[in-house]
């Protein structure tokens, strides 16, 4: 899977899922550090990614359609161990991603698609 961790991600996530052989790039790599939503969207749509982030701006899906991949953690989900757990949940649960939106909360993944 080829994923954009946005730059509020810890390092130690970018490890695990490089460990787990996913094509990894951060935003800071990218050259995305202090971009607008805006701009790191169409990054992340331009090359295939899946955004992976803590920025609640980005489950709007009035701002970003849900045809974009992506992965918004929610408060109470910034501790690296938890993030690893419950990214290593959605990626193995096979979930298409592509053309989906997932709100991660401590109790549970919200899925949200044009077809749900």
């Amino acid at each position: 899977m080829r994923i954009l961790l946005d730059e509020n991600i810890p390092q130690r996530v970018l490890w695990w899922l490089i460990g787990e052989g996913h094509e990894v790039v951060t935003a800071r790599e990218a050259g995305l550090t202090g971009r607008s939503d805006q701009f790191l969207y169409a990054y992340a749509e331009r090359h295939n990614y899946v955004l992976v982030t803590l920025d609640l701006d980005f489950s709007d899906p009035s701002r970003f359609p849900l045809s974009f991949p992506r992965i918004v953690l929610r408060p109470g989900v910034i501790d690296p161990e938890l993030m690893h757990e419950i990214l290593r949940d959605v990626f193995g649960q096979g979930y298409p991603l592509w053309g989906e939106l997932y709100v991660v909360q401590p109790e549970g993944i919200a899925r949200y698609s044009e077809e749900l």
